[in-house]
């Protein structure tokens, strides 16, 4: 009788065990989805980190930069000599040319706000004789309005882009920024 109890209460413990790794198999894969996250699954483990790190300093120079108009982190992201072009503002090829355009938007009728497209994130590490000196990040983003009249915000554009990050001094800095394909919705 005792090893009865003993193989049935191994066998209910086991059977929890794995229903519980599954359920946070299922919890994992879920919020990737809603992290927009999908595309890391086919990453190999150094651009798996790449791809973290890259998508968060992007993340933090939109969030910052275009959406709260703090400019600052621009210094430290940008190189010097950083070029950015977009496909119906031309082009601009200084730091300081780059972080001027960004303070414009303090100077719209509207608060302006970016957000990340949900899995469109890409992250392409560059070597030269097998270490790693630059990625590509691409990805897509939309453009919304907020007017001051209580309005309720409303979508302007989306658009794709495309960043160059490089590694100065061991640090990545955004180095050419392409913005294209703006699409205007149909309303």
């Amino acid at each position: 009788m005792q090893i009865k109890s003993t193989i049935l209460f191994l066998g209910l413990f086991i059977l929890l065990t794995n229903c519980k790794q599954q359920n946070e198999a299922q919890l994992e894969t879920k919020n990737d989805q809603v992290h927009g996250r999908l595309e890391i699954s086919n990453h190999s483990t150094e651009k798996s980190k790449l791809y973290y790190l890259l998508k968060e300093k992007d993340s933090l120079m939109f969030e910052l930069s275009y959406n709260q108009l703090d400019t600052s982190i621009l210094e430290e992201l940008a190189t010097d000599d950083i070029e950015f072009y977009h496909d119906q503002g031309g082009a601009t090829y200084t730091k300081k040319d780059f972080i001027n355009g960004m303070k414009g938007l303090g100077t719209l009728s509207y608060k302006a706000r970016r957000e990340l497209v949900k899995g469109s994130t890409e992250v392409f590490p560059m070597h030269k004789n097998g270490e790693l000196y630059a990625a590509i990040l691409k990805g897509e983003h939309a453009f919304y309005a907020k007017e001051p009249n209580n309005k309720p915000e409303y979508l302007t554009s989306t658009a794709k882009y495309t960043v160059m990050w490089i590694l100065v001094n061991d640090e990545w800095k955004m180095s050419r920024i392409y913005s294209y394909d703006h699409q205007v919705p149909n309303n």
